[in-house]
């Protein structure tokens, strides 16, 4: 009888035990709002040696246990923990195992993640001998034995782990890396990391760089980002290619301080930062838009470090969600291949790569000093040309200076020594001793100037772009001098009268483009002109056809000749140089 009244009374503790806990959570939750479950895994040791199977692992914040769950696999734990999400308090981690008396806690404590998956390896330290804490706590204060249980109850986790999970990040782990600042905008993230993590709930902010800029994105909640992968983000129809997020951004095309934060600054940490208060570094402002592109993951606060994008894709000139466009940096090297000609003789350059046409310049100083006229003349491929006097040349040492620029706008400036001897003569004259000089040693009085006058050609046409033609057919203005011209209320005319006239303000860069989707191009067949103070300065080709996706264009920028073969259709080369 005294046994089964002890059953009993055993059984009705429990349930009052039940009811007091039940009414624990409900009271808690009441009073605490929404609880949300966080589920942290990791690899776990103790004394740098894998954690044991069945050590017991708790989760505390402050007086409350919010998550328990015993260890399945040697030296790895899944561990779910409940907590308020507005709560900012640290997590501490215990162990506790069937020889040990009191809990033991980890070397590292954390505030909750910005998601609800989150990577956190644990360490624990245990004196040999000492069923004390190394941290000094008492049985008292023993999570194990003393803490209030969290509102919601803990749950043993077996989930396994996710391949893609929060991770805390550090400076330029994820960067920004291209920009499309004009038109309809894109921003492109990329990832330094060897493995893939979420970045859901990160911000990015635009204004002056201070902590309190403007939210502009706000990255999808459950975002992930792949190991040296990319995330793009885009106005809805920017690219033709798939973004992995579409918002309504809106940049300064004057310029301004894009910074990433893994979380709502000013409680997360900032983990890039790109541009200064001014200009943007890079990128082009027009009717298509140009995107700027980032070299190295380090200091995107550096301009050197960014450039004007050289790719294609996805329908504008950028990469977006794709390898950046490295840029060429290295100028052609130039030959002059032969030291001696004849008086009749042609000068004749190499380069170590092709050329833009339209860039070179051949200059020629006769051993007096005089200026020498001729015609300059490319080879095929463009890496090589003639230089061919219009008059026979004289006896001496002559001064020669090549310029050209390279496709990627690189600049090569050469200067060599040429002698120029009678072939026909059993003796050759020996060259005048002003010769002997380099450079002209007096001022020259200059025959006609072997520079071209700087001029504007219609350079590229896409009448038939991918996708819808009304807005996207594009023309392509090219400058072929080296100073910048003015451009506004220059007018293009299409072959049916239809005319546009270019807004005031408008220029050319020196050996740069202008972009424009204002004029009409026609698929089966036209002609665009350009007209300056009424008269006409340049006519595209008269193309007869057209195909979706490719561009009419001259072989090289700028080059003219008055003929058809100027021209050729191939993939689009918008603001690029060829």
């Amino acid at each position: 009888m005294v046994a089964l009244a002890v059953r009993r009374a055993a059984v009705i503790i429990f349930a009052l035990v039940i009811i007091a806990v039940a009414l624990t959570v409900f009271v808690n939750h009441r009073s605490e709002g929404s609880i949300s479950s966080y589920h942290f895994h990791g690899n776990i040791s103790i004394n740098n040696t894998p954690a044991p199977a069945h050590t017991t692992i708790l989760a505390r914040i402050d007086e409350k246990i919010c998550g328990a769950t015993e260890i399945v696999a040697p030296g790895h734990y899944d561990l779910d923990i409940f907590a308020h999400p507005d709560t900012n308090k640290y997590i501490s981690f215990w162990i506790k195992m069937p020889s040990m008396e009191y809990a033991v806690q980890a070397d590292q404590k954390r505030t909750l993640p910005q998601t609800r998956e989150c990577l956190f390896d644990l360490t624990f330290r245990i004196k040999d001998g000492d069923s004390d804490l190394h941290t000094g706590i008492s049985r008292d204060t023993d999570p194990a034995v003393s803490a209030t249980p969290c509102a919601t109850p803990c749950a043993n986790a077996t989930t396994t782990p996710q391949h893609t999970h929060e991770y805390d990040p550090l400076l330029w782990d994820v960067v920004i890396n291209e920009i499309m600042w004009d038109e309809a905008e894109y921003i492109e993230l990329y990832s330094t990391l060897d493995r893939t993590i979420c970045i859901g709930n990160w911000t990015i902010t635009r204004g002056t760089g201070a902590v309190n800029d403007t939210i502009e994105i706000t990255i999808n909640p459950g975002a992930i980002i792949p190991a040296h992968g990319y995330y793009l983000i885009a106005d809805k129809g920017a690219t033709t290619c798939k973004p992995d997020q579409i918002s309504n951004m809106t940049l300064k095309n004057g310029g301004e301080v894009l910074q990433l934060f893994n979380g709502f600054p000013p409680i997360s940490k900032r983990i890039d930062v790109v541009n200064q208060n001014g200009n943007w570094f890079a990128g082009k402002g027009d009717d298509v838009g140009q995107s700027m592109e980032r070299m190295l993951p380090e200091d995107g606060t550096n301009r050197d470090n960014w450039y004007t994008s050289l790719g294609y894709e996805c329908g504008r000139i950028g990469t977006p969600g794709k390898e950046n466009s490295m840029p060429d940096r290295t100028p052609p090297e130039i030959t002059l291949v032969n030291d001696s000609i004849g008086v009749n003789g042609d000068i004749a350059v190499s380069f170590s790569e092709r050329i833009d046409i339209s860039t070179l310049l051949i200059s020629v100083v006769d051993p007096y000093g005089g200026w020498v006229s001729g015609r300059i003349t490319g080879d095929g491929d463009v890496r090589g040309a003639v230089f061919d006097p219009y008059d026979p040349l004289q006896v001496g040492v002559y001064n020669v200076r090549v310029k050209c620029r390279d496709p990627s706008d690189n600049l090569a400036d050469q200067e060599f020594v040429l002698a120029v001897v009678n072939l026909d003569s059993d003796e050759p004259e020996p060259p005048p001793a002003l010769t002997l000089t380099p450079a002209p040693t007096t001022t020259p009085t200059p025959a006609p100037d072997p520079t071209p006058v700087p001029k504007i050609v219609i350079n590229e046409l896409m009448p038939n772009p991918v996708g819808a033609d009304h807005g996207n057919e594009t023309t392509e203005l090219y400058n072929c001098g080296d100073d910048s011209v003015d451009i506004s209320g220059w007018i293009l005319e299409n072959e049916d009268g239809d005319t546009y006239t270019i807004p005031a303000g408008e220029t050319i860069e020196a050996h740069g483009y202008y972009l424009t989707k204002k004029i009409q191009l026609d698929n089966g067949g036209g002609q665009v002109s350009l007209y300056h103070d009424g008269e006409e300065v340049d006519q595209s080709i008269a193309y007869t056809h057209s195909t979706e996706g490719k561009s009419w264009q001259r072989r090289t920028d700028g080059l003219d000749t008055d003929s058809d073969s100027d021209w050729i259709e191939r993939d689009q080369t918008f603001g690029v140089s060829w």
